[in-house]
């Protein structure tokens, strides 16, 4: 089974059904929009895939389970998707894939496929290498994470979205302050990708609305030489997939930051994190009071 090809395949089918939407006017947006889409693009994978001997792990669906299958495939169609229909940052197809059947981790993965659907920027990695194509090129280049930045250096992926950011100051509050640069595109498979190639160096999410099949770019991250961890700093590679439930996790691209980030979180947690909460839960109880005054 040659993998970058049909990965390919289902990226440019995606694609030319995603250009072909109509713009959709951002005061109706919702989350049926989103839900149509997202069956859609679902539809697309499984036609594309629908002759190969594989189990076929979707996101948001019940597994397709072969009982001859050589091979388990895991996609997140659009990861991003609320992005896409605001026509914002670079959602991505995610594929990644395994000729193990049975009881899959995170760490069974061979291979994974990662392609921004809004800039044809593309990723893949296998058990011994990453590579990245930019759009505007014709052939991949191997790619690395950054071996050593420290704190006061480093470009974050810090993510209050979603409603969480109370979660997400309580969990690494100190690293807002630390580091160099913060952004987010709550897009992960992205994230990841940009970690692996050294444009940015840190991912922290501890908002517990993350789902497993955010870590699909991993065997990506995983070849250029990345880590990612728990905030106890044991690896996720037992992770199971064959289910999806919510997972935090710290990405980084160099051991010696990673150390770092893990120490600063864990003195956070055991002195200050419990105070801090309570001090943002007061914030927001009198932000409510004054909505009420105000309404």
């Amino acid at each position: 089974m040659d993998y970058l090809p049909i990965c390919s395949s289902i990226a440019a089918n995606l694609a030319t059904f995603l250009d072909n939407l109509p713009y959709q006017d951002q005061s109706i947006i919702n989350g049926k929009a989103k839900h149509e889409i997202d069956c859609q693009a679902s539809e697309i994978v499984r036609s594309c895939l629908a002759d190969y001997p594989i189990n076929l792990y979707l996101e948001g669906e019940h597994p397709k389970l072969n009982p001859h299958a050589n091979y388990s495939i895991f996609v997140d169609p659009i990861d991003g998707i609320s992005n896409w229909l605001r026509q914002v940052g670079d959602p991505s197809l995610v594929i990644a894939i395994t000729s193990k059947t049975l009881d899959v981790t995170l760490g069974d993965l061979e291979f994974a496929y990662v392609q921004g659907l809004r800039t044809g920027n593309c990723y893949y990695g296998t058990l011994s290498a990453a590579y990245f194509r930019s759009a505007h090129r014709q052939d991949y280049t191997q790619i690395y994470c950054h071996s050593q930045v420290s704190l006061d250096d480093a470009i974050a992926y810090l993510r209050p979205g979603y409603h969480r950011a109370k979660e997400a100051l309580s969990g690494s509050f100190p690293l807002w302050l630390c580091c160099r640069d913060i952004r987010s595109v709550d897009n992960s498979a992205m994230e990841f990708c940009e970690i692996a190639r050294g444009a940015a160096d840190f991912m922290v999410e501890c908002r517990h609305v993350s789902d497993n099949y955010n870590l699909l770019a991993y065997p990506i991250l995983k070849a250029a030489g990345g880590y990612l961890v728990d905030f106890r700093g044991n690896s996720l590679e037992s992770l199971s997939l064959d289910s999806e439930y919510i997972v935090d996790y710290v990405t980084c691209g160099s051991g010696y930051l990673l150390r770092e980030i893990l120490h600063i979180i864990q003195r956070w947690e055991q002195n200050h994190e419990k105070s801090f909460r309570s001090f943002l839960g007061e914030i927001e109880r009198e932000n409510q009071a004054w909505g009420s005054q105000i309404a």
